[in-house]
This record gives structure tokens, sequence and C-alpha cells, in this order.
């Protein structure tokens, strides 16, 4: 893919879109093109030369691309991944948090898919709070199928570096849903639930921290999650019901005044976080 006219496309400008275009710039020397629903959008970026050009329907300009990112929610990712007229050979990636439903049959297409995951967000969404910094730092991950073309493998991976980000993570992606089902999903799950406890109402001054780090995800964009947890149900269920076993440690410990199990889990838990600080990758414990 290596050509003096490298054309991308930005479907969808919001917060991650929107960064990753700000961040694209003086890749590969390409021209950025974006497609948004919202026109004032569409015009600032424009404006600040984010983009050379933006459109309401991707249609318009989808055709003329080398390198297509998918930056919307699951379900239009989806029906973009079947329905758009992407020209033959173009490179097809997204950013959404699930990957196996994003499995749709390529066969009579000629564009070529591999699924792409970066690691960073905030706390606010839309085009205004995109920063091209937003991925400084951050993992990038991808879920390229067995067949994939390993040109397309580094172009994404030097994309990714490109825009910042440390490091390039490749897995399957049964094994992406599953981690992140862990790493990311359970975690607002819980913050959630959390805050669906009426005490949080009088909580004001008695926490030094730890009630606001962990529910500081819980604000978050209800449809877009709903989405995305029934989209990965079945690992989520798996990931809750595993936190479900080890708050019962908890619970049993407790009500059978066993002080001993709950300091073993505990330490347990706590050697495991010190692991996972230090990034020590060869002392990693089995899943007991």
């Amino acid at each position: 893919m290596d050509k003096s006219d490298f054309r991308v496309l930005i479907v969808g400008l919001g917060l991650i879109g929107g960064s990753l275009a700000k961040a694209l710039r003086g890749f590969r020397n390409c021209r950025i093109f974006g497609v948004d629903t919202n026109q004032a959008v569409l015009v600032q970026a424009e404006k600040e030369q984010v983009i050379e050009k933006g459109y309401l329907d991707a249609n318009e300009i989808v055709a003329e691309c080398d390198l297509v990112i998918l930056c919307v929610h699951p379900h239009l990712t989806r029906r973009f991944l079947e329905e758009l007229p992407f020209k033959a050979d173009t490179l097809v990636t997204d950013v959404c948090g699930v990957k196996q439903y994003m499995q749709v049959d390529k066969s009579e297409r000629n564009f070529r898919y591999i699924g792409g995951h970066p690691m960073a967000g905030k706390e606010v969404g839309g085009y205004e709070h995109s920063d091209a910094s937003l991925f400084c730092g951050a993992s990038y991950l991808l879920t390229p199928d067995a067949d994939a073309n390993e040109e397309d493998i580094r172009l994404l991976q030097e994309m990714a570096k490109h825009i910042g980000c440390r490091k390039t993570v490749i897995c399957s992606s049964k094994e992406h849903d599953a981690m992140i089902a862990y790493t990311s999903q359970l975690m607002h799950v819980v913050a959630a639930a959390l805050c669906d406890n009426p005490l949080l109402d009088e909580a004001e001054g008695y926490s030094a921290g730890s009630l606001r780090d962990c529910t500081r995800v819980a604000k978050l964009d209800a449809s877009l999650w709903t989405e995305l947890f029934f989209a990965n149900k079945e690992e989520l269920i798996a990931r809750i019901n595993e936190f479900e076993d080890s708050m019962d440690k908890v619970k049993n410990a407790l009500s059978a005044d066993d002080r001993k199990s709950l300091h073993t889990f505990l330490e347990h838990s706590t050697a495991r976080k010190r692991r996972y600080l230090s990034e020590d990758l060869t002392s990693k414990p089995d899943r007991s």
C-alpha cells in the first residue's frame, strides 16, 4: 500500500475518530477525509484542516479510499462492513470494543478487514473533546484473521506507532472479547452497580478517594454500553460469574468469622496487583 496518493477515510468524527484524524497528520503523507452525520463537525474539522473534506454520506467517498477506519457504534460498524461499497483491495479497520460481533461474510466482496481497538478514551465524547495526544502511551489491539495480509498488519502497526501508541497487541477476536470483558466491560458493570446503591447520595465527605476512583467510569453513554454488553454478553456473563465467586469468598469468610481465609484472599489479590503493576510476566500464577 505504498503509494503517493494514500487516502484515509475516517467514518465518525467523535472523540476517537476526531482524535485519530488529528493524530494521523503526516502518516505516510496521507490525505484524510471524514464522514459524520453532523454537518457542523465536518465544517469545524475542515476549518481546522484536520480533514481535507467532509461528507455526510460515506457512499460518496468510500470507494476512493485506501484505508477506511470505522469509528462508530458496533451495530453501525457491522452494517457498514456489510453494505459500504469499498473499492477492491481497500483495507478496512475499526475501533470497536467487541470483535467476534464483527465477523461478517466478506466472501463476495473485495475489501480486507482487520479489527482494531485503541485502548484510549475519556469520560466525555464528541469531536469537541478530540485530542491528537489521546493515544500517547496507549496500547493498540489488532485482531487479524489467520489469512490476514502481513503488509496490512504492518501498516496498522505503523499507524498505531505514528499516533503515539506504546505497543501493538495482536490477538484473536475471541481472546480480545474475553479480555475486554474483564479489563473494561466488567469495570463499567461494577462501577454502575456501586452507583446503584442509594448510599451514594449521602456519601459526600465519607471517602478519601476510593469511591471516586472505583466509580469513575460509571459516568457512561448508556446506549453505547448497553450495545457493547449485549454484543459480548457470553464473555461478560462469564466475567461477572468470576467476580461474584470472588465476592462470595469475602462474604463467606466474614459470615464464618474466618480471618485466615480472608487474610489469604487479600494477600493473594494484593500479590496479583503488584505483579500487574510491575508487568512481571515471568511469574504469572495460575487462574485458581
